[in-house]
């Protein structure tokens, strides 16, 4: 078997922390490169660590003689600074595949969202690999990550002799997934939609890790999705969950309570997420299956690792907590205006 040696940027995030090990410890890795912002919690053997920044390092030493990269550096939820957050994850990634022409990487594998799909009532359930991309564009996480996914593509044109593999994520949950995803499932509060009863799933972290690894040691070029197997109904979904004393409210009065959260600072969810609050953007990972893969973790399982160590209120949360508290009572004084216009109407 063909010995590695394998770069991966964004190595000391919650994906990276747990795949460098991984790659390090398997017999045909002969080296890791890891590459990030930060310091890793703790240096491994095998293991070479640069500080780097994707947008202002100059990568090209750092890769030499790399065979492999994964790249997952990215700014992966939402910022109010919008042109930060597309420089990273788009300029970014323009600057690592650039850097990866020029020391003749033979493939890279990068992580994606199944949010590119975008949250539709007409999408099909599950959504395969071949459906279209639709991100809702008032969510920028899921647009600039299908650009990134078409920068990837018009590269592996230009580049027929490497091979490049795209995974497409359902929302990452478990241990340490204290990203927008957990906190719209686990958070206090969690936000719901009146009426919405949108079916719920999960990748869990280690399964997307090992699913990382797979296609990292082994040739899968193409778009893969990733995920538990199969999904959780609506109200399967709520049993499980704690419960919340924040009311379902209509969709265009949540919208507008996170517009202004959002844009005061208050809250850290974007309204744009409302879509995928409502309508279903449910995968199958039956083609990443045939070659290999298989989920350690069901749906449920992925919940409750969730929940067993999201935090039963962190700090980071008040301002949610906030949002909701004025999202109640902005609901019931909707409530209140709205049944006067009404008997005014009728009057």
């Amino acid at each position: 078997m063909d010995m590695v040696t394998i770069a991966v940027t964004g190595a000391a995030g919650l994906i990276g922390r747990q795949l460098v090990p991984a790659l390090a410890a398997d017999p045909t890795v002969t080296r890791v490169v890891a590459l990030d912002v930060r310091e890793p919690i703790r240096r491994l053997p095998g293991v070479e660590f640069h500080l780097a920044d994707v947008l202002h390092r100059d990568l090209k030493p750092l890769l030499e003689d790399v065979d492999v990269l994964v790249h997952l550096a990215s700014v992966v939820d939402p910022i109010p600074d919008e042109h930060l957050m597309a420089r990273v994850n788009v300029e970014g990634t323009r600057r690592v595949l650039d850097a990866a022409s020029a020391v003749g990487i033979r493939k890279i594998v990068r992580v994606s969202s199944a949010a590119v799909y975008g949250a539709w009532a007409d999408n099909a359930v599950p959504l395969t690999e071949d459906a279209p991309l639709r991100p809702n564009r008032a969510f920028s996480p899921a647009v600039q990550a299908a650009e990134v996914e078409r920068l990837l593509a018009e590269w592996r044109d230009n580049h027929p002799g490497v091979v490049v593999t795209v995974l497409r994520t359902a929302p990452v949950l478990g241990p340490g997934a204290e990203r927008l995803p957990s906190r719209l499932l686990l958070g206090r509060p969690r936000l719901r939609v009146r009426a919405a009863t949108p079916p719920v799933q999960a990748a869990h972290v280690d399964d997307l890790v090992t699913a990382i690894a797979h296609v990292a040691l082994a040739d899968h070029p193409g778009t893969f999705n990733v995920a538990s197997d199969g999904w959780i109904d609506h109200d399967d979904a709520e049993a499980l969950l704690p419960p919340t004393r924040v009311p379902p409210v209509p969709a265009e009065l949540l919208e507008r309570v996170l517009t202004r959260t959002w844009s005061t600072g208050l809250g850290e969810v974007p309204p744009g997420v409302v879509p995928y609050l409502i309508h279903p953007w449910i995968i199958t990972n039956e083609k990443l299956k045939t070659t290999g893969w298989r989920p350690t973790h069901s749906n449920q399982e992925a919940l409750r690792d969730g929940l067993s160590s999201y935090p039963p209120k962190p700090t980071r949360e008040i301002a949610l907590a906030f949002a909701a508290g004025v999202i109640t009572a902005s609901a019931l004084t909707y409530a209140v205006f709205g049944r006067r216009r009404r008997r005014r109407v009728r009057a």
